[in-house]
């Protein structure tokens, strides 16, 4: 029973001692992939802060031009055309939600 403890620590000890010896060895290589990691990653994290940037300035922008519209003719009977705008913003406003939920998943 102790040639067994004592072989499994020995080849314990020959494996860490190998990684170790590996891991020394190419250090500079596996800093190198860590790097590219957190540099694809931190692209990512900008490319989609920028793109829900894009999509909030669009989304500001139509909902400022339907009031602009509208306070351009409140004094106008466009009922009809008030709806049309109301509907078509809340089509965006549904369309960029699942966009985010897209995002978050």
């Amino acid at each position: 029973m102790e040639k067994n403890n004592a072989l499994t620590f020995l080849l314990g000890a020959v494996l860490g001692g190998a990684a170790a010896y590996y891991a020394y060895k190419h250090q500079d290589d596996i800093l190198a992939g860590i790097q590219d990691l957190e540099g694809s990653l931190n692209l990512d994290n900008n490319e989609l802060i920028e793109k829900t940037k894009a999509q909030f300035n669009q989304l500001s922008q139509n909902v400022q031009g339907a009031i602009q519209r509208y306070t351009d003719t409140s004094g106008e009977e466009n009922d009809s055309i008030k709806e049309d705008e109301i509907t078509s913003l809340k089509e965006e406003l549904n369309r960029l939600r699942a966009e985010v939920q897209a995002l978050k998943a």
